[in-house]
């Protein structure tokens, strides 16, 4: 039997759903830890295919973490 490779939402969002996003101006709601599983972080993500954070709304500490 083959190994299946986790997939997390992001990573779903990425290779599934992205379309839905192109081009369209969005906020994100993450953290330092909102990574694709190769580690990536989401912002650098959604930017490489073509989405456009406008807004980075980050849980306490600010989306970095550094506020």
């Amino acid at each position: 039997m083959a190994a299946r490779r986790f997939q997390t939402g992001l990573d779903t969002l990425l290779t599934t759903h992205a379309r839905w996003l192109r081009g369209k101006r969005v906020g994100l709601l993450a953290h330092p830890a909102s990574v694709t599983r190769d580690l990536v972080p989401a912002l650098d993500a959604l930017v490489a295919v073509g989405v456009r954070p406008v807004l980075l709304y980050g849980p306490e500490h600010g989306y970095g973490g550094g506020a």
